[in-house]
């Protein structure tokens, strides 16, 4: 038990990607407009705020233990070299959280190291949910702070959000790019389930920076691409009931209200992404809109890899040789060298030399 509780705020290292491949036609932002495909009905709006400091959110947060500087300045240069910025959620100790603060104290792991981590990630998640209704802010994104992303961050998130208009009915324009009619954003997961009674997808094909099949690595269900009659350069994105992973996610201010009051009054306690998808899957009212396959991941360095968590326990003298990350394609850590040098002309590499090259734009549909 206490293993199976860890992995759902660290995973294991696996398996290590082979070297950056580089495919000299990826740059770091897309040069061509996508067909898109208007069989479907296209919702009302613009995703032209996307591409603002803060990725079309009111605010955007990072969560980060405070002794943690070198997580920090890695992500700082990441997020400069994409263009946005953020605040600040500290992490929390799980062994300064009293007992009488937590909803319940059965399903708790016994072994303190373990039971101290799984409080202090549920309650960091839970003082962004309240920083957003503190102070009074639409929408917000989070961030853990050894995430990973695309260079073309940006251009994901603008057919994302085409996307979660789609999903959240926008009959006229909205005030968000991403919609008003929505509780929670999932970006960044290890599964995601599609709400078996909301059948509707948003439909990216010939999407460059989709991972081959056999780079994936997810800890539960995901939508079954190929039986759904996709191949592995599409992304999709769908009312989600049920995920795993916070490694990314967006709420509106009624979502942040919802996660406080659902999550502390929860009979059993649970891992914070444990609880949220369980909130996906049996409150009505909660509405969560997710991306498979996923825009956010956690980054693995290179080097000790006991600094990789502070959550997991590693072999101190383990050394990682390469750095890589999980189901994302072009990594935006390990392009950083590429970014500092050519900025947005820069050809970015691929993490896998079976990574395929695509010709042609981008098609989108609603389906």
């Amino acid at each position: 038990m206490f293993v199976s509780l860890i992995l759902y705020c660290t995973r294991p290292d696996q398996r290590i990607p082979s070297i950056i491949h580089s495919t000299s036609s990826n740059t770091a932002s897309s040069d061509s407009a996508p067909e898109t495909d208007l069989r479907g009905k296209p919702p009302a709006g613009s995703s032209e705020h996307v591409r603002n400091s803060t990725l079309g959110f009111e605010r955007v947060f990072v969560i980060n233990l405070p002794e943690r500087h070198d997580k920090l300045d890695a992500f700082s240069l990441a997020s400069s070299l994409t263009d946005f910025e953020y605040d600040i959620i500290e992490g929390v100790k799980g062994d300064t959280v009293v007992n009488k603060t937590l909803p319940s104290l059965e399903n708790l792991p016994t072994k303190p190291k373990a039971r101290a981590n799984i409080i202090g990630c549920w309650r960091a998640h839970l003082n962004f949910a309240q920083k957003i209704v503190r102070d009074r802010i639409s929408t917000a994104l989070v961030l853990e702070d050894d995430s990973d992303w695309d260079p073309a961050f940006k251009d994901q998130l603008t057919d994302f959000a085409t996307g979660s208009r789609y999903l959240s009915s926008a009959t006229t324009k909205p005030h968000s790019p991403y919609g008003d009619d929505w509780d929670l954003l999932w970006l960044g997961h290890c599964s995601a389930q599609q709400d078996p009674a909301d059948d509707r997808r948003f439909v990216i094909e010939n999407d460059l920076t989709t991972p081959p099949g056999n780079h994936r690595l997810n800890f539960n269900e995901v939508p079954p691409m190929n039986k759904l009659g996709y191949d592995n350069s599409t992304r999709i994105v769908f009312r989600a009931h049920d995920g795993v992973c916070l490694y990314s996610y967006a709420l509106s201010y009624r979502g942040a209200q919802k996660i406080l009051r659902w999550q502390n009054n929860v009979k059993k306690f649970h891992p914070i992404d444990i609880g949220i998808g369980n909130q996906c899957k049996n409150d009505a009212n909660f509405k969560c809109i997710a991306v498979f396959p996923q825009l956010v991941d956690s980054h693995k360095s290179a080097g000790r890899q006991s600094r990789d968590s502070d959550i997991g326990s590693f072999d101190p003298k383990a050394i990682r040789e390469k750095g890589f990350t999980w189901n994302i394609a072009r990594s935006t850590r390990l392009n950083i060298d590429n970014l500092m040098a050519n900025g947005k002309e820069a050809k970015i590499g691929n993490q896998w030399e079976d990574q395929p090259v695509l010709e042609g734009p981008r098609r989108l549909k609603f389906e």
